[in-house]
């Protein structure tokens, strides 16, 4: 996810505050919902037996997958 080109969503206030208290200082909302689906897409892969990049060519529909490596303080 390329958090430069970010898309919007909705979310109930008291949501947003839940999230803010989760992301802490050191990472924004965006980056902490990108941690979210990135543990997601690992706990599949392993139910699924299959590496995480086998995972994201079989089920995301953009060929274009990037693997990245973010540094988390």
């Amino acid at each position: 996810m390329d958090i430069s080109r970010w898309k919007s969503i909705a979310i109930r206030k008291p949501t947003h505050e839940a999230l803010l208290v989760l992301c802490g200082d050191y990472m924004g909302p965006a980056s902490y919902v990108e941690k979210l689906v990135d543990e997601a897409i690992v706990k599949q892969a392993k139910q699924e037996n299959i590496s995480v990049m086998t995972w994201k060519r079989k089920n995301i529909k953009s060929k274009k997958v990037v693997a990245k490596r973010r540094k988390r303080s």
